[in-house]
């Protein structure tokens, strides 16, 4: 219970690896806002959040929009009076996958940009001067283990989460001063809807994948590419999610961490 009497926002939060962020902060104490553009999928992790005994809200948002930003800051606010955590776990990969980088169509660019990197920056600005007014705050940003490792048949993702960590040193260095602590996690492999829908595109465009089981595939890869050979959960996530933003982690700032078997060491 080291987040109890805490509120934290996660964004994506009806998602795979959301919802069991969601499941580590609500064990650990914290009652939380879920929000997301699938607003059944974020009424599913309240009522399990509830069960636990947690207060919880669900929040249909757009994290590339501003305004719609500004509205869940509001709206967590209105409803537990303060936000003391904010999770920025919304993102996805596109619908291009494969071919050369130079290939890669504009739109996919813009399009990974926005809700990889341009949504945490606008969630960000949203929720500063609240925590600032209070001089406290705990936000984690949710990059990806391709941003250690630039695999080739995701550039713009990639490119994204990349620059999702540098975003995250430039947030700890500006809100430092006031007290809050800016991290990121870089998730390695797990088999969530993201990977699902992305083995059997890979399956197409990559020998490695080429002619299996989407799920085979994927267990290969990681045997291939982790020195645990294993797959990570939700909750791998989420543990790291909860340590971060308690008081056990308030001098670790500006850090991304890898949580992914040993895929990338660094």
């Amino acid at each position: 219970m080291r987040l109890e009497n805490r509120i934290a926002i996660v964004t994506g939060g009806g998602g795979g690896i959301g919802s069991g962020i969601c499941r580590c902060l609500t064990r650990e104490g914290a009652d939380i806002v879920v929000s997301d553009i699938n607003t059944e999928k974020a009424r599913k992790v309240v009522d399990e959040a509830e069960g636990m005994g947690r207060r919880a809200l669900a929040v249909h948002s757009d994290v590339t929009d501003a305004s719609s930003c500004d509205d869940l800051v509001a709206k967590s606010i209105e409803a537990f009076g303060q936000v003391d955590i904010v999770i920025n776990n919304a993102g996805h990969f596109g619908t291009h996958v494969g071919g050369a980088v130079t290939d890669h169509p504009i739109s996919a660019w813009d399009d990974n940009y926005d809700i990889n990197v341009k949504g945490p920056f606008l969630l960000c600005r949203s929720v500063a001067d609240h925590m600032k007014g209070r001089r406290s705050g705990k936000i984690i940003n949710i990059s990806s283990v391709a941003a250690k490792r630039d695999p080739t048949f995701l550039p713009a993702y990639t490119a994204a989460k990349n620059a999702l960590l540098s975003l995250t040193r430039l947030l700890a260095k500006d809100l430092g001063p006031h007290n809050i602590n800016v991290n990121a996690i870089c998730p390695g492999m797990l088999w969530t809807p993201f990977w699902e829908s992305l083995a059997p595109k890979l399956a197409k465009t990559e020998k490695a994948f080429a002619g299996q089981e989407p799920r085979e595939a994927f267990k290969q890869y990681i045997a291939n590419a982790a020195p645990l050979q294993r797959e990570q959960t939700p909750e791998d996530i989420g543990n790291l999610v909860a340590f971060l933003a308690s008081e056990e982690a308030c001098n670790i700032t500006g850090q991304a961490i890898n949580v992914d078997g040993g895929a990338a060491m660094s």
